[in-house]
């Protein structure tokens, strides 16, 4: 005997496809762990087509990971993260963060490296009421000698991404790494000019403030005699970099805001305060 299906919920289903197949791919995948919760095949050539070519990291292009909705303002976004996780040791991981609008075009992205010996473990994306902006935490874990970071916070608003802070695994914020290239970890501002940097200082975002003090508060000097080493002995920012320690303003600055209410401000600024030589590798 053939079941009948009663006509309405024919009509049901048929709508419930219908809007499935109407929603874009970045709303049907949101909030998933790509990398645990593969998609089907069709879903993920679909959402490699909509994120195109990136810059490849130490051994390859990052592949999507994670993507996440955001609402602000009645203005909704899409953020995509792509990651390359640790493929061989010595090696490093890389990642790529894509903004898109409601209608998924996409607006901003950009490329940066995750850390040398460090492995990709976890993502989230959060609102920090203390920065006013949605906050992209990605969590590593060393591997044989790698260093111990396993946190990396990046304000991502505004059409901006800025990295804020690095954590290492009891909490505590740590440098940046930018003499030796492999080592560096996400992205720079991109002020040129002393005004420029003052003026992220001075900025009421503290975002702007907290990417100004990771840089400012990075090693881009080897302070220690290894000349039985090759190159570089400092990083490519080192000029940058000098130039605006040896600002008095700029100095004066950084000292104010190791006194700030902001408790990464205060760590931010304290790291930065340090001499250029005063830095070892941790």
């Amino acid at each position: 005997m053939r079941a009948i299906i009663p006509f309405a919920m024919v009509c049901a289903i048929s709508t419930s496809v219908a809007i499935s197949s109407q929603r874009n791919i970045l709303e049907r995948l949101e909030g998933r762990d790509l990398w645990k919760h593969h998609p089907k095949q069709a879903e993920s050539m679909e959402l490699r087509k909509l994120v195109g070519n990136v810059s490849r990291g130490f051994m390859m292009e990052p592949v999507p990971w994670h993507i996440w909705k955001t609402t602000h303002n009645g203005q909704t976004r899409y953020v995509v993260l792509l990651g390359e996780d640790l493929m061989i040791i010595p090696g490093g991981t890389s990642a790529t963060v894509q903004l898109f609008d409601q209608a998924s075009t996409i607006i901003r992205s950009w490329s940066f490296q995750a850390g040398w010996r460090n492995g990709l473990t976890d993502a989230s994306l959060a609102y920090s009421t203390e920065l006013d902006t949605d906050l992209l935490t990605i969590r590593t874990a060393p591997v044989i000698n790698g260093r111990d970071i396993t946190e990396e916070y990046f304000a991502i608003g505004g059409g901006s991404l800025r990295l804020v802070r690095l954590e290492d695994s009891k909490g505590t914020a740590v440098q940046n790494e930018y003499v030796f290239p492999n080592y560096e970890i996400g992205i720079v501002p991109s002020a040129k000019s002393v005004q420029d940097w003052i003026g992220l200082l001075q900025s009421k975002d503290k975002s702007d403030v907290l990417s100004a003090l990771v840089f400012l508060g990075g090693q881009h000097l080897d302070g220690k005699d290894r000349m039985m080493l090759p190159e570089p002995h400092e990083s490519k920012y080192a000029a940058l970099f000098q130039q605006l320690l040896a600002d008095e303003g700029i100095r004066d600055l950084i000292t104010q805001l190791t006194k700030s209410d902001n408790g990464w401000i205060r760590d931010a600024a304290i790291l930065a305060s340090r001499g250029p030589h005063e830095r070892p590798l941790r």
